[in-house]
C-alpha cells in the first residue's frame, strides 16, 4: 500500500474514533511539559490498567535500550487512552503470535534432513513439523514473488 493510501486510511481511522488529532497533540505537549512531581501525580491518577500498560511498555522499551523509555511509554499510554479509552476491544492472548514465531524458528532451523530433531526440540510430531515447514515455505515463496512485481 502506498504512503498516501496509508495516510488516508490512518486519517479515516482517526475520524471513526471521533478524536481530533489536535486534542492528542495538546495532551502530549502538556504531558511532555509536566514537572517531575506533576508527572508522578498525574500517572498515579491513571486507572490501574493504564498504569500497567504504561509500565509494560516502559520495560519493553528499556529492554530495547531506548533512553527515554519513561516518556515514550507515557506518551504511548496517553495516545492509546485517547483513541481507545472507553471502548471494548479484544486483545488476543498471544498464543497465535508465539506459535507463529516458533514456526519461523523451525523454518530457519530446517536443514532438509532434521525433521525428527526438530520434532523433539519443539515437542511436536514430525507430521506437524512437516506442515509448518510447508506453510513457511509457501510464505517464503509468496514474499519472494511479491518482490518480482
Amino acid at each position: 500500500m502506498s504512503k498516501c493510501l496509508d495516510n488516508a486510511k490512518s486519517e479515516q481511522q482517526l475520524d471513526l474514533l471521533q478524536t481530533a488529532p489536535q486534542e492528542l497533540e495538546l495532551a502530549l505537549a502538556t504531558l511532555q511539559n509536566l514537572k517531575p512531581d506533576e508527572r508522578e501525580d498525574f500517572v498515579k491518577r491513571w486507572p490501574s490498567t493504564l498504569q500497567s500498560l504504561c509500565e509494560l511498555m516502559r520495560v519493553t522499551l528499556e529492554g530495547q535500550a531506548i533512553s527515554n523509555a519513561v516518556q515514550i511509554s507515557e506518551a504511548l499510554a496517553t495516545t492509546l487512552s485517547t483513541y481507545l479509552g472507553g471502548r471494548d476491544i479484544y486483545i488476543p492472548n498471544g498464543e497465535r503470535l508465539k506459535d507463529a514465531l516458533r514456526d519461523i524458528r523451525i523454518w530457519r532451523e530446517f536443514k532438509g534432513n532434521n525433521l525428527e530433531q526438530l520434532s523433539r526440540d519443539y515437542g511436536l510430531t514430525e507430521r506437524r513439523v512437516s506442515q509448518i515447514i510447508a506453510e513457511q515455505r509457501a510464505a517464503f515463496v509468496a514474499r519472494k514473488q511479491r518482490r518480482l512485481f
